[in-house]
Order: structure tokens, then sequence, then C-alpha cells
């Protein structure tokens, strides 16, 4: 019960933190966000089929292949703040995406939902291999970003 409440928490929370970000930060960040989010329903779906980990808990049992509340909440929310707060200064970039990164995939969110509550499994991939993904994922989703704002004018 603590377990998906918790991760009722990290699907909705993250939106409501939206109101505090002007609506033209929103839209210039909400497409690399949504970009970002895209990939990390193609690599759940990877995993999955790897069997990279085991999903034990989900609030949405028809897409439990995906770890949802973190792709749809946390992840894509997460995205918009740190472009808000660092684009432009890519070192900050990604000493904000390393440390998070290992926050996610080491500690102590791995421990807490592995460990504590049971919500996952890791089986095929470590949470080094996992830590390691998710820097390169971040720095692929800085580039797309960048190519995105020189081919597009932002208003």
């Amino acid at each position: 019960m603590i377990a998906k409440t918790i991760l009722w928490m990290m699907l909705i929370v993250p939106w409501i933190s939206l109101f505090f970000l002007k609506k033209e930060r929103i839209k210039r960040f909400m497409p690399v966000a949504i970009f970002a989010s895209f990939l990390m329903v193609l690599y759940n779906l990877i995993a999955y089929n790897q069997q990279h980990w085991e999903i034990k808990v989900a609030i949405l049992p028809w897409l439990k292949p995906a770890f949802t509340p973190g792709i749809l909440g946390g992840f894509l929310i997460i995205t918009i703040w740190i472009f808000h707060y660092t684009y432009g200064r890519f070192r900050a970039y990604v000493v904000t995406n390393v440390i998070l990164d290992f926050m996610f995939t080491v500690f102590p969110f791995h421990y807490v939902f592995q460990e504590k509550l049971g919500v996952y499994q890791l089986i095929n991939i470590t949470p080094w291999g996992r830590f390691a993904l998710l820097v390169t994922l971040s720095l692929v989703i800085y580039g797309y970003h960048t190519w995105q704002e020189s081919i597009f004018k932002i208003e």
C-alpha cells in the first residue's frame, strides 16, 4: 500500500510543481522533456524484453513493462526543471544529471525502491549499468534540445 502511494505521488506531485514555472519556460522545454520521456519508454521496452528488471508493484498494470510513474511523472517534469536551471551551461547540466542519475540508479532511490519497498528487482543489469545508460541519454537529450533551438525560433 505504501509503495503504491509513493508511486502515485511520484506521478502526480511533479506536475504540480509546474505551477511555479513561467508558461514560456514550460513551452520552451516541454518538447525536450517529451523527447526524453519517449527515449525512456523505448529503453523500458527494450529493458523489459532483455529482462533487465522485474516490476513487482505497478499503479497502472496495463503499462507494467514500463516504470510509468518515473517516466510520465518525475522524469518528464525533472527534465523541464533541469533545463530551466542549467540550459546554456553544459557543465552545470552534466554535473546535475550525473548527481540525479546516481541518486536514482544507485543510491538512495534504487535502494528504497528495490530493497525497502520492493517495487522492482534488477535482474540482467547492474545499478552502474543503468547509471551509465542514463548519463549517456542525458547527453543525447541535451544535443537534441540544442539542435531544436537552433532550427526553431523561440518566442
